[in-house]
């Protein structure tokens, strides 16, 4: 292998590498966010908010907290369609970086192939497009501002700095 190549997988898959990139960093920044706006719910005990994102039932603890501090209106109902956004497409990342991908010889395309983590577990094949990734990504740097509004507006509301 050519130590000077810029590309380590298959021709069929590198449109994919800068948008899987975006989409591995937007991830990665969105959800800091989210444990940031998670913590200053908890009036900023970070610990208390890592217990709660690892917990199996974290997204609905996440909109039960957002739901108390005392948004209404356009706000609240931005900040918790925000959290189930996140969580959906969180779904979808997870669905793009851990399942197995493969060319599609039959429709020169790209596809994935993966098993849900349930007590039968379903195959689930994707057919993802770079756009569809783009997408992702942009919707992930969406929720990293959301996020980290929320969590700038309630630590000014408590007084914290």
């Amino acid at each position: 292998m050519d130590p000077h190549c810029d590309h380590v997988v298959d021709e069929r898959f590198r449109p994919f590498v800068k948008a899987l990139g975006n989409l591995v960093i937007a991830f990665a920044l969105a959800e800091a966010e989210l444990l940031d706006v998670t913590a200053e719910m908890l009036g900023g005990d970070e610990l208390k908010a890592v217990a709660v994102l690892k917990s199996q039932d974290a997204k609905d603890k996440v909109l039960s907290m957002a739901q108390s501090i005392g948004l209404v209106g356009y706000d609240l109902q931005e900040f918790l369609d925000g959290i189930d956004g996140f969580w959906r497409d969180k779904e979808d990342r997870n669905r793009l970086i851990h399942d197995r991908w493969f060319p599609n010889i039959y429709e020169g395309s790209v596809a994935t192939r993966g098993l849900t983590r349930t007590k039968q577990p379903e195959e689930i094949f994707g057919s993802p497009t770079v756009q569809d990734v783009w997408n992702l990504a942009r919707r992930f740097r969406e929720y990293d501002d959301l996020f980290s509004h929320r969590a700038w507006d309630l630590r000014k509301t408590r007084g914290a700095t």
